[in-house]
């Protein structure tokens, strides 16, 4: 075990950062998406915490369908009056979408199907929104982390007019979490200094390595085998690389292809944990994080 890291928060990113610790393979799993703009403190990041009724009701169907939810709201402030802001987004790789709507209250929201936000094919039920927007995680009440951390990225990124903060992104350790949508790119470590470049980069299609957790649309194995073949041949268009269908291999390893414009690679992945350490300040919880080890194959033509 390593004991001679930072324990009190915020740790659990320090620590991370301090041992180099490799990102790829680490975004959560989700093709639909829900932002539901708030007003106020985050508190748990629940809507059922928001609106006890049709917030559980919105809730229930969205696990129901593997949609995640996710408050957000303007860096640095709550936009105060009006009409609260909806986006819904889908980040499959057969056609990523983002459309944005408008709702007096989340009981528009309650027969809404968000099964919608699993499909290539946008449902039209509000604006659709071009370019990419940002979600960075300053949700302090899950982690301290994410709030000392993610507020100046977000404050970095919001001359922009196209960030949200937002609720919890999935894996604390790796503060500053963010996600570019509607593609579903998770980067991670992200630094205030490098958050607009990040950006902009995104808006002319290009992909940083140094900061890829993966693509919300794969699976662990599949995000840690694009991530060995964009490293192996300097790929980073956002689309030149697709990772196909796991496949078993001999061993405790899984076989991912990986599909680029030069051919098809092969990458074997297998477990590699590392260390038992902090893997949340709030939680308190304590794990052994697995970076997987890969091995690249030749491209099939």
């Amino acid at each position: 075990m390593i004991t001679d890291l930072p324990t009190a928060p915020p740790a659990c990113a320090a620590i991370s950062r301090r041992l180099r610790e490799p990102l790829r393979g680490t975004a959560a799993v989700t093709r639909g998406w829900l932002l539901v703009e708030h007003r106020g403190a985050w508190g748990d990041g629940a809507l059922d915490r928001v609106a006890a009724g049709p917030g559980a009701r919105i809730e229930a169907r969205c696990a129901a369908a593997g949609v995640r939810v996710v408050l957000v709201r303007e860096p640095g402030r709550s936009r105060a009056g009006g009409p609260f802001r909806v986006q819904l987004a889908h980040s499959g790789r057969g056609g990523p979408w983002l459309e944005e709507l408008r709702v007096s209250g989340l009981d528009e929201l309650v027969d809404l199907d968000p099964a919608v936000t699993l499909s290539p094919e946008p449902p039209g039920l509000g604006r659709r929104v071009d370019r990419p927007r940002f979600l960075v995680c300053t949700h302090g009440r899950k982690d301290a982390c994410c709030a000392v951390f993610g507020r100046p990225v977000a404050r970095a990124l919001a001359a922009g007019g196209r960030v949200w903060e937002s609720t919890h992104l999935g894996g604390d350790r790796f503060a500053p979490a963010m996600v570019c949508l509607p593609h579903g790119v998770y980067y991670g470590h992200v630094d205030p200094a490098d958050a607009a470049g990040l950006a902009r980069s995104f808006d002319d299609g290009r992909i940083s390595l140094r900061h890829l957790r993966g693509r919300s649309s794969d699976l662990p194995e599949q995000q840690v085998a694009e991530h060995a073949v964009r490293s192996e041949r300097e790929l980073t268009g956002v689309d030149d690389v697709t990772p196909l269908a796991v496949q078993p291999a001999s061993g405790d390893g899984v076989l991912v292809p990986v599909r680029h414009p030069g051919g098809t690679d092969t990458v074997l992945v297998r477990p590699a944990p590392s260390e038992e350490r902090l893997m949340s300040c709030t939680a308190g919880e304590w794990g052994r994080p697995d970076p997987r080890a890969v091995a690249v194959t030749g491209a099939a033509r």
